[in-house]
């Protein structure tokens, strides 16, 4: 790994969804194609739709986006 994982939710570069837990992934949503992925898929931290790996220098923090009231 080149870098520390950021914690919590995250993105790969915007795209997909994913959980880190120290250095461990759990990808919930493939940024490649978009699929929710299944629970056993998800905690190896591989598309089980497309097979995607993510890279880790790819990963970053969710940005939650203030609504205007």
């Amino acid at each position: 790994m080149l870098k520390k994982l950021p914690q919590g939710a995250a993105t790969f570069r915007g795209r997909g969804l994913a959980f880190v837990h120290g250095s461990h992934l759990v990808m919930k949503v493939c940024p490649e194609c978009s699929q929710r992925n299944a629970p056993k898929a998800a905690d190896t931290g591989v598309c089980g739709w497309c097979a995607y790996v993510p890279f880790y220098e790819d990963v970053e923090p969710v940005v939650e986006l203030e609504v205007a009231a």
